[in-house]
């Protein structure tokens, strides 16, 4: 299977979990499983990262351009309200 290729036999409970949600995400069985197996075998260890690793806390956060919640607010509740409509 130098390919990359794999079959794979899921049991009943399986295949039916894997089948609903993928439709719930609007993505096909296969696309699912693959983001789900990518996910599982991530390792950052195998990675080189540019910018230093991500699972380290840098402990730097800039607040450049930092609004305070009360002046961000009207404009948050307008937005929501345009694209989902009014809350009730």
């Amino acid at each position: 299977m130098a390919d990359g290729a794999l079959n794979l036999t899921l049991d009943d409970y399986t295949s039916a979990k894997l089948a609903e949600k993928a439709k719930a995400l609007g993505i096909s069985r296969e696309e699912l499983a693959l983001s789900v197996l990518g996910d599982q075998f991530f390792d950052y260890d195998d990675f080189t990262w540019i910018n230093g690793d991500p699972r380290e806390d840098t402990g730097e956060v800039s607040e450049e351009g930092a609004r305070d919640w009360e002046e961000v607010q009207p404009e948050m509740e307008a937005y929501l309200a345009a694209r989902l409509g009014p809350a009730d």
